[in-house]
């Protein structure tokens, strides 16, 4: 042994050297570690602006800084430190369209921190011994690169790669120049979306999305849903369990469903523009009833109904509260009472985009391998948030297209995209419940209605705003950043106590950042604005 070289055996192949790592393995963790991350964002955005229930009673309590841990290591330990290791592996062994996702993953994340949390640490982080205390830069600056990376992803994308991510893409799953023409598209949709975001404090912004919205790529993007950016999940439930989170948490073995929904949501799709056969096209597809009645209420599972309470004395007449005829049992904004036992009563997530189960007035508790069994999506960036997009900005900015005709075009298309669901996971709903054409064409009469009556332009908006909100469920930043830019919709509902504190412009920093790093400062207050939030303080509640 001694005459033989052995040098060669002291590599643990446990413990592989990064620089011989496979760029598509490093790709396919960098992706899971992203759909962490954007579940996570989508859950606190979409708590506070009534997407999804928040149980507390202030907005200072509804989260405290631990509660960012998480979202805080799926973003540095997560997308961050897979991509930054990913790029230069990919970038040698050619695979070009690689480095592109890669790159659009973390620019989405760096822009997402920064809706989040505001000034973040970016340039000086994940550089290990290096810098231990990376310090915060200015959320615009944090913005600005994001938007150059994009850039540099969209150059990618034109390169000729050595080979193709294929079926590892977990977004669209394609190969080859279509594959690439897709993830093209996909970057300069996320301009466009980060070019609206910050439009209040970029004066330049109108020439800079007229600009985009005359790229074939950007007009081509809404002419068909294949071009919808959406991380896709699986039936699988073990090794690993790969079904969408909010499956996982109320399609459970015990028949009891883990999240309330929020009432004001439900209050939005069953009832706000006509019940029953006159109620939203989508409400069946969105939520699913355990029980399609009150029958099963008593004073210890919905205390409120039981005993007829009154509204809060600060609510203005008409706006929901308490309970949602026809069983949908949910929760108001702020509600922070204790949990009764109504598991098995509650309405629950359903077909879309969670791949539960479609409502068909089953009128049975959750249970395992219902309806679409997980197999659900994040709906992160689609072809009716473009037309949403483009219609705020023909209306605020003066951009290319009639706000109008953009309006209708994007509830049709979330019209579609949400009935036609079922099919692309092979779930077949019950005939009878389906809305046809007529309905869905009145549904899009009423929303064009209620446009055509706004007295002003900020009502119009407000019309606008109040569709892209419905259209959306599942995505609660959408939600959280249209709400801080526009204050809209106008009628949500208010938190049930009178002094709920002020809105979260943005949220405190993680325990993990304030505790773990010396030039880290805590925020005094949630009501601290993100960088392209100029309202004044008390905008929104």
């Amino acid at each position: 042994a001694c005459t033989k070289k052995l040098d060669d055996g002291l590599v643990n192949p446990n413990s592989p050297d990064p620089s011989v790592a496979s760029a598509d393995l490093y790709l396919t963790e960098m992706q899971l570690r992203f759909a962490d991350f954007y579940n996570a964002a989508s859950n606190f955005g979409g708590q506070v602006s009534r997407m999804y229930q928040m149980g507390a009673t202030t907005y200072r309590n509804a989260f405290s800084p631990e509660s960012f841990n998480g979202i805080w290591t799926s973003a540095y330990t997560g997308v961050f430190k897979q991509a930054n290791v990913l790029l230069p592996i990919a970038e040698q062994q050619k695979k070009y369209v690689n480095v592109g996702m890669a790159q659009v993953l973390k620019a989405y994340t760096m822009m997402t921190l920064v809706d989040i949390f505001g000034d973040i640490p970016f340039t000086d982080a994940n550089l290990g011994a290096d810098n231990t205390n990376p310090a915060s830069e200015k959320g615009s600056d944090v913005y600005t690169k994001a938007i150059a990376l994009l850039d540099s992803a969209i150059v990618n994308f034109n390169r000729t790669p050595g080979s193709y991510p294929g079926i590892q893409d977990l977004f669209y799953g394609t190969t080859g120049t279509a594959g690439a023409a897709r993830w093209r598209t996909t970057a300069k949709l996320l301009k466009l979306r980060a070019l609206n975001t910050t439009r209040l404090v970029n004066s330049s912004a109108a020439t800079q999305i007229n600009a985009l919205l005359a790229d074939s790529d950007v007009s081509g993007s809404i002419s068909s849903s294949a071009n919808d950016f959406e991380f896709k999940f699986s039936t699988r439930q073990t090794n690993p369990n790969s079904r969408h989170p909010r499956y996982n948490a109320n399609y459970t073995a015990n028949g009891l469903a883990g999240d309330y929904m929020n009432n004001y949501y439900m209050w939005c799709l069953a009832v706000e523009k006509g019940t029953g056969a006159n109620s939203d096209p989508r409400l069946r597809y969105y939520f699913y009833r355990q029980r399609i009645n009150y029958a099963d209420l008593t004073a210890d599972n919905l205390g409120c109904l039981y005993s007829n309470a009154a509204p809060p004395a600060h609510f203005p007449a008409g706006m929901p509260f308490c309970a949602i005829p026809g069983g949908y049992w949910g929760r108001d904004h702020g509600d922070g009472s204790g949990i009764p036992p109504d598991g098995n009563l509650r309405a629950t997530v359903g077909i879309y985009p969670a791949g539960g189960e479609f409502d068909a007035n089953q009128n049975t508790s959750v249970s395992l391998n219902r309806g679409g069994q997980g197999a659900g999506i994040h709906p992160i960036w689609q072809s009716a948030f473009t037309e949403f997009l483009k219609a705020e900005c023909a209306l605020k900015l003066g951009t290319t297209g009639n706000a109008r005709a953009l309006l209708q075009s994007a509830v049709e298309k979330s019209l579609a995209k949400v009935i036609g669901f079922p099919a692309t996971i092979n779930v077949v709903p019950t005939a009878s419940f389906v809305p046809d054409a007529t309905r869905q064409t009145a549904y899009v009469n009423k929303v064009l209605a209620l446009y055509d009556a706004a007295p002003t332009t900020d009502a119009k908006l407000d019309v606008i705003i109040k569709e892209w909100y419905i259209a959306a469920w599942g995505n609660g930043m959408e939600v959280f950043n249209a709400y801080r830019r526009t204050g809209f919709p106008k009628n949500i509902q208010f938190t049930l106590s009178a002094s709920p504190g002020d809105f979260t412009r943005s949220m405190l920093y993680p325990a993990v950042f304030v505790n773990l790093n010396n030039t880290a400062q805590q925020k005094p207050s949630p009501a601290v604005q993100v960088f392209w939030d100029n309202n004044p303080p008390g905008f929104i509640k």
